[in-house]
């Protein structure tokens, strides 16, 4: 019974995890895109916040998927659910700061992203994180008990 539990538990963290991956894989390509025709364009400083948010959205669909594998794979194994959870518990943070005061981004000209903006990126990454966090700790909380 535990194992059919942990197995639904298993799947229904990675439907939830992979579209996350996917969208920020997604955003990382995009902002790179939008870096280079800026580059093009003359918009140095425009480039360069891209290019930070390139590394940011890049960084984090990396974060996610490295320890989604080792999930996957060795179960349990407990650092990946960690480096999940408290990767996912900072870029809330930074995310609901971006979008009240700002959050400083180091592009070589002290600039402040406040973004007031919401899309179907926001939506489909910020639902997923919250939804993916349950079956994930509830999968964590099998790893410790067996233990």
């Amino acid at each position: 019974m535990a194992t059919r539990i942990s197995n639904s538990l298993l799947i229904l963290f990675l439907v939830l995890m992979i579209p996350s991956i996917a969208v920020y894989a997604y955003n990382a390509n995009h902002e790179y895109h939008e870096s280079e025709e800026s580059k093009v364009d003359g918009l140095i400083e425009k480039s360069a916040e891209q290019r930070a948010e390139f590394i940011l959205f890049g960084g984090i669909a990396i974060i996610y998927a490295i320890p989604t594998v080792f999930i996957a794979i060795y179960r349990n194994k407990t650092l990946p659910y960690y480096i999940i959870l408290v990767t996912t518990v900072v870029i809330t943070v930074i995310y609901y700061l971006s979008k009240t005061t700002g959050v400083w981004i180091p592009d070589g000209f002290d600039n402040w992203i406040v973004d007031t903006t919401s899309n179907w990126k926001d939506a489909v990454t910020k639902i997923s994180q919250q939804a993916f966090v349950i079956p994930l700790s509830m999968l964590l909380m099998y790893v410790k008990m067996d233990k």
